[in-house]
């Protein structure tokens, strides 16, 4: 017989949520993938688990690099829900609160590789007066005068676009706007092809590791409580725990299944819950 656990981890990698075998990652992202998805850069710390590592190892790469090179480039790479966005906010923290780049910026890119866009957003990102702009040598001059003798860094999230055309046109105007050593980029991207295309140097991209059941089940625990002080149940803690082992290491079925999870209070209820949750996704995926 079947533990209905299992089935949980059975419907999550249907979705491509938990699974890294090929055979899903088509599905993951036409499931995942939201064209006219938007990030921003701001972070609520005390949600952030496990990913100190993670920020340490990226903020050393870039540390070595823009002692080197004009513009560095280090990519953020791996599976959906894995938490890529979650480190880059958090390295955009550290670098805000740091004294290594003097401007710290921000653009999501999912739906397609609008030069004009990007550049648009960083000129936004030093001055907020400054209207949306679609002429391209504007943008290029005034973020030129904007960012004279300072060094950027700059966070591209959810790239999709494998055209390295459009990487390059790019990659030339950033170099444009500033010729000072020190500045540098860094991109989030499911697909290993636009890391290996966008990194500085080969192999200098990073992969976050997946968390551990604890951090899942801590994760769980926090979406439990809404902030708040609700919590889950003492006697469906420990089937929330098993709940937490089903996560596969990605926090943002963690999330998901928290958010679901709350206010619950029978076995029965939450376990139906649960099901029809990943029962949605399930269906999603199918058409």
């Amino acid at each position: 017989m079947i533990h209905p656990l299992d089935k949980i981890q059975e419907n999550a990698k249907t979705v491509g949520l938990v699974s890294t075998s090929p055979q899903y990652e088509y599905r993951a992202q036409e499931v995942c993938w939201d064209p006219d998805r938007e990030t921003d850069s701001f972070l609520d710390s005390s949600e952030v688990v496990g990913r100190d590592d993670d920020v340490s190892a990226v903020m050393e790469k870039l540390t070595s690099l823009t002692k080197q090179h004009v513009l560095s480039v280090v990519p953020i790479v791996g599976l959906a829900g894995l938490g890529k966005t979650t480190v880059a906010k958090k390295i955009c923290e550290v670098v805000r609160e740091g004294k290594q780049f003097d401007v710290a910026l921000w653009a999501c890119v999912p739906n397609y590789f609008s030069n004009v866009k990007i550049l648009g957003a960083m000129l936004q990102g030093i001055d907020k007066t400054t209207s949306e702009q679609t002429n391209l040598d504007v943008i290029l001059q005034n973020l030129k005068i904007g960012l004279e003798n300072k060094t950027f860094f700059l966070v591209l999230d959810d790239v999709w676009n494998e055209d390295r055309g459009k990487w390059d046109d790019l990659k030339e105007q950033l170099l444009k706007i500033s010729s000072k050593n020190g500045n540098a980029v860094v991109v989030t991207t499911r697909k290993t092809v636009i890391a290996g295309m966008m990194e500085t140097s080969p192999g200098i991209q990073h992969q976050p590791g997946k968390l551990s059941d604890g951090e899942c089940w801590s994760i769980i625990k926090q979406k439990v409580s809404g902030g708040g002080e609700a919590t889950l149940a003492a006697d469906l803690e420990p089937i929330g725990k098993d709940i937490a082992k089903k996560c596969g290491g990605l926090p943002l079925l963690a999330k998901v299944l928290g958010g679901t999870l709350r206010g619950k209070e029978k076995q029965d209820e939450l376990l139906s819950v649960v099901f029809m949750r990943m029962d949605e996704a399930d269906s999603l995926s199918r058409r």
